[in-house]
């Protein structure tokens, strides 16, 4: 895998290309860029699987980085994380419009960093067999029309996560349930806080969308024992289905 990384900050290149090369794929090959120019300049010439770029930096900023790439027919099926501290809800929008295909707030964590890259890394994988665009529509949080019949893979670290469900959810259907709704979020809070100290790791849990059905589903086996012990908070509208490896959870949309 060969992936670029344009941070004008050398602590946080130094940071990344650790992350990259001792906690993802050692065989990785890396490029670093302190600036837009410079990150376009690499990309022309090198064959760039994925792209890290933060926002603010000089010379040609993120945004005109991500522009410029997806612009370009030869260019435009690279992978585009932006890892930013930009929070408010119109920056972001104004990425994914651009045609980034990740988001990864900063400051930088390692747990949670390593789960999204790692997650990334699948999904270059994956593109190489499937449909470029079902896989990438599915992360942009903002484009509605788009974002039935898919799924999106949700990273966990921490409780604050869960809470990115109920809003992709109140976003995608309007007329959801929302008391009930809100009801089974504080019964994954209390499975997640349950779970043994000793576990500080990340972990995925895959929301697959209709427009007549949702399910939400994981694999994590310590979550999954906790979900079984607190089973009874589960509100009586949602189906769950357990095997011994994954529990799936049929998430009621109002009106069926």
């Amino acid at each position: 895998m060969n992936v670029l990384i344009a941070e004008d900050a050398p602590a946080t290149r130094e940071v990344l290309k650790n992350i990259l090369l001792y906690s993802i794929d050692n065989s990785t090959k890396v490029f670093e860029a302190e600036d837009g120019v410079v990150a376009l300049d690499i990309i022309k010439n090198n064959p760039i699987d994925i792209l890290l770029t933060d926002i603010m930096m000089p010379s040609m900023n993120g945004f005109e980085l991500i522009k410029n790439v997806k612009e370009d027919d030869a260019l435009k099926d690279i992978f585009i994380a932006a890892i930013t501290g930009l929070t408010a809800d119109e920056e972001i929008k104004k990425l994914f419009s651009l045609g980034a295909d990740y988001y990864i707030s900063k400051p930088i964590q390692k747990d949670d960093i390593v789960a999204r890259l790692n997650l990334i890394y699948k999904l270059v994988d994956k593109q190489e067999q499937s449909s470029l665009e079902f896989i990438r529509d599915s992360f942009n949080p903002f484009k509605t029309e788009i974002m039935m019949n898919y799924y999106t893979i949700f990273t966990i670290l921490q409780e604050d996560d869960f809470y990115q469900i109920i809003h992709h959810l109140f976003a995608l259907y309007p007329n959801i349930d929302r008391i009930a709704l809100k009801d089974f979020i504080t019964h994954l809070l209390k499975s997640y806080g349950s779970i043994d100290d000793e576990y500080d790791g990340a972990f995925e849990m895959m929301l697959e969308s209709s427009s007549e059905e949702v399910f939400l589903s994981c694999t994590h086996l310590n979550f999954i024992k906790s979900m079984k012990v607190l089973q009874s908070d589960i509100p009586s509208s949602y189906e769950v289905k357990y095997t011994d490896n994954s529990i799936t959870i049929k998430i009621p949309i109002e009106g069926e």
